[in-house]
């Protein structure tokens, strides 16, 4: 290959070298889709050498962003992204609200995780810029999710851990029974979550006439539900309802809605008796407090954050500070609460307790434009497009309505999915993209 058709006169990549820098840097990105989800087996990976996958994930994402920016027209796609802009001003405004708060130490690594967490959704928007590759990237968190759904349908039946080192990952269980984590070493209910992602984006792809591979998404579909059943968690499996509503929900035109949905409630009360003991009784907690200790714990997160909220409502106490706050002594009599720093178990509330109400604002308003981005996304005229902005949308749902359970503001996929969402709805405004 000539120079000549490697670098243009001006110095911009031209010819056959745009297409190889484009394919390279996607590769990052998928790798990076794939151990969110599989983070056990990337810290196994990494566990000799001196630089954690994290970091070098991130350095390999800026790098192939960059190459990316050398590309034509990339700075004008990346100045048009309005969810590039709310992403950054809410990052920008909780450093605002760590440069106000009281334990900055502990904020600033808070800070670290969340900029980690935002980081990969504005390099997306750079790198994924047709359907097809978005949809790459979402195939990728389907193979993660297949991998964990089977690495937690083993340790069920083996009761033995596959991948799971970390303190979380590995001691938590109820009423005696070991949880699994799958493929992750973030405790059982994130991991759960990660899951629920995968699950719901394989879902939306079945019923949205998929047929090439109809039947490798059913069966993920169908192992990955029973997974999040062996993993208990309530949260997920709530979310994953939420989801499966929306899905059946794309089907109330047809004649056969009504029977859909009488069909889905009788196949959910049938599978009572079958479902492990272990997560009845985690359901039917929630109306009996004495069964799990930890719903007074859950409580005292949303009164102590609620009152926190109060006492600084415009820029809360500052990213990272509401575990501090918690153990203070004001709160010492609180039902269930530890001597030790937690976290406050709702997204939403978390979010205005440490940034403020406008923190909270920016927040909301980053995930209003996302699903508003993948509706507008699930119209476009082309196929591929429609069905990625579909399955992106009904996750991020699916995974919003789990996060009032969980202090997932700085979760990886929360973000990675919102990015695809918005940037689905960027494509579909713009039609005569190449793919």
């Amino acid at each position: 290959m000539s120079s000549a058709s490697t670098v243009d006169a001006h110095g911009g990549v031209t010819g056959s070298a745009t297409a190889q820098v484009r394919a390279l840097a996607l590769v990052p990105l998928l790798v990076y889709a794939v151990l969110t989800q599989l983070d056990a087996l990337g810290n196994r990976l990494s566990a000799y050498s001196p630089i954690g996958t994290t970091p070098l994930l991130l350095g390999a994402l800026v790098a192939a962003t960059g190459a990316m920016l050398l590309l034509p027209g990339a700075s004008r796609r990346l100045g048009e992204t309005m969810g590039a802009r709310l992403v950054a001003a809410l990052f920008c405004w909780a450093v605002f609200c760590w440069a106000l708060s009281r334990h900055q130490s502990e904020g600033l690594t808070y800070l670290g995780k969340l900029a980690a967490a935002l980081l990969p959704a504005f390099c997306l928007f750079i790198i994924a810029d047709t359907p097809v590759r978005l949809r790459a990237v979402l195939c990728a968190i389907v193979a993660a999710g297949a991998v964990s759904a089977a690495i937690v349908l083993v340790e069920h039946h083996t009761h033995a851990r596959l991948l799971s080192t970390s303190v979380a990952a590995t001691t938590a269980g109820f009423e005696g029974v070991a949880r699994s984590a799958g493929g992750s070493d973030e405790n059982p209910t994130t991991a759960a979550q990660m899951l629920l992602v995968s699950i719901l984006i394989a879902a939306a792809w079945l019923f949205s006439g998929e047929r090439r591979w109809r039947w490798p998404l059913a069966a993920l579909v169908a192992a990955g539900a029973l997974a999040l059943v062996f993993m208990s968690a309530r949260s997920a499996l709530i979310g994953l309802a939420a989801g499966a509503a929306l899905i059946a929900l794309g089907f109330r035109r047809r004649g056969f809605f009504p029977l859909l949905v009488v069909g889905g409630i009788v196949a959910l009360l049938g599978a009572v008796p079958f479902l492990p003991p272990t997560l009845v009784d985690r359901f039917t907690a929630i109306g009996d407090f004495g069964q799990d200790p930890t719903l007074y714990r859950r409580i005292s997160y949303l009164r102590i954050g609620w009152d926190l909220f109060q006492q600084s409502p415009v820029w809360g106490v500052g990213p990272g500070n509401f575990p501090l706050y918690y153990v203070t002594d004001a709160y010492r009599w609180m039902p269930g609460r530890e001597p030790f720093p937690r976290e406050l178990h709702n997204t939403y509330l978390d979010a205005a307790t440490e940034l403020g109400a406008i923190g909270f604002l920016l927040f909301a308003a980053t995930l209003g434009h996302a699903l508003r981005a993948a509706w507008r996304g699930a119209g476009s005229i082309d196929p591929v497009l429609r069905r990625t902005a579909r399955a992106a949308g009904i996750a991020l749902a699916g995974l919003m309505v789990a996060c009032f359970f969980m202090p997932h503001k700085d979760l990886r996929y929360l973000w990675l999915i919102a990015g695809i969402a918005i940037q689905s709805g960027r494509l579909s405004s713009r039609p005569g993209e190449a793919a």
